[in-house]
């Protein structure tokens, strides 16, 4: 959820400066993203005070304690949120989960080494921890100045994709994905997405169009790849996994945005509003689906 909206509203703030469109949602959407990163950290630490037992066995399932990156990646795209009202809290923020997120790649990475798998723990999931979450650490660092470390990040994260790509290609291909995760498919088209935009970020002036143009590719194809087969993603109900699909779609559209101030054409102009267009009305499916599902009560798992 806190991805969804803080990306959607990254969007919305490059849609701003680029094709001088209205702030006020933009900055409304990072709002919704702080508001949701406090609420999602204070159940979290709610579950650890009252729900021990539960938390500890997420974190050692070896699908389920690839979600807990996404703590670390609240906080970064929180900095990002917070960045032009509290600059020094932002830092903070920042560096708090960019040291998170490298830990936590770092630990789940060498249990995978030293720990019995199987085929079924190969998931889209997988991303979060490797991938998504440490291009997103890319581009915050380079937000917040730290150039050199920004391209370190950029160079795990991207080499990460390429590794892991393959090997959850090769699951889908050979094995197919179960009905309970197939919103997974959500995290699976984000690293493209990011990278097209982590890149821009970091090289700024400095970048190579050809390289834009070959992420922008690969990100596009990914995602109309995962349009064409609605059909089969919708063979599991909505879920709160959904959000997922919020955050590659607009990652994808903040990317063509910034292309759209580096090299301005009518294509990109044009395919830039329709995708923020698609982005918001897919931000608002998925939050009015979320409401529903919170007054019927079968948004929170109960805990067992």
């Amino acid at each position: 959820m806190t991805l969804g909206f803080a990306e959607t509203g990254n969007a919305w703030r490059w849609a701003t400066e680029s094709l001088q469109l209205s702030a006020i949602p933009g900055e409304i959407l990072q709002g919704l993203a702080v508001v949701s990163c406090a609420w999602w950290l204070l159940l979290y630490l709610n579950k650890w005070i009252s729900y021990r037992a539960q938390a500890v066995a997420e974190l050692r399932d070896p699908v389920q304690a690839s979600f807990f990156a996404l703590l670390p990646e609240s906080l970064l795209l929180t900095a990002l949120s917070l960045a032009p009202y509290v600059p020094e809290f932002a830092l903070i923020t920042f560096w708090v989960g960019s040291l998170l997120n490298i830990l936590y790649a770092s630990i789940r990475l060498s249990r995978f080494w030293v720990s019995d798998r199987s085929k079924e723990h190969t998931t889209p999931s997988m991303h979060l921890v490797y991938t998504a979450s440490v291009l997103v650490n890319s581009l915050a660092a380079a937000h917040f100045g730290y150039m050199e470390f920004a391209w370190i990040l950029f160079g795990m994260g991207a080499i990460s994709w390429l590794i892991l790509d393959s090997v959850i290609t090769d699951r889908l291909f050979t094995a197919g994905l179960d009905v309970r995760f197939r919103n997974f498919m959500g995290i699976y088209m984000a690293p493209s997405a990011v990278a097209f935009v982590a890149y821009q970020e970091i090289a700024k002036a400095d970048l190579n169009l050809i390289v834009v143009y070959a992420l922008l590719g690969y990100a596009v194809f990914t995602a109309v790849t995962v349009v064409f087969s609605l059909a089969w993603l919708r063979q599991q109900a909505f879920a709160p996994g959904y959000w997922a699909y919020t955050f590659g779609m607009s990652t994808l559209t903040q990317g063509f945005l910034m292309l759209y101030r580096t090299a301005p054409n009518p294509w990109l102009y044009y395919s830039s509003i329709v995708l923020l267009t698609l982005s918001t009305v897919l931000l608002l499916y998925v939050l009015i689906g979320t409401i529903s599902m919170l007054v019927q009560r079968k948004y929170y798992p109960v805990p067992s």
